[in-house]
This record gives structure tokens, C-alpha cells and sequence, in this order.
């Protein structure tokens, strides 16, 4: 996982396909959580996706 979506009383039909094709997983989560997700500081110059694509790589659950 690189993401949790927290859609915010959008339509939840926009998510569909990507549910379907087992892309992405939407968590119960409000604003309210982000306090409690971790926070990536990183230096301008460094790409945020290719480190948690890395991290992700490197994790062998």
C-alpha cells in the first residue's frame, strides 16, 4: 500500500473500477486520522512516489 484515499463525501462510484481491479482499497478514515499516519519530510528535489515505491519494494510483507 502507497495510499489510503479518504474521499471526502464525493461520489464513491468515481473509485469503482479502481476497487474492481484491486488498485486500491478505501479504509474507513476521516480527517481526523491524518494525525496518526505517517509523514514523509523530504527535500524538494526528491520524487515522494519513487521513495514510497522503493520502501514498498523493500518490504517483505
Amino acid at each position: 500500500m502507497i495510499a489510503i484515499l479518504s474521499p471526502a463525501g464525493g461520489p464513491m462510484e468515481r473509485y469503482a473500477h479502481l476497487m474492481a481491479q484491486g488498485k486500491i482499497k478505501l479504509k474507513p478514515v476521516t480527517a481526523a486520522d491524518r494525525h496518526s499516519m505517517p509523514h514523509y519530510a523530504v527535500s524538494e528535489d526528491v520524487d515522494p512516489l519513487a521513495l514510497l515505491l522503493a520502501e514498498l519494494e523493500e518490504d517483505d510483507r
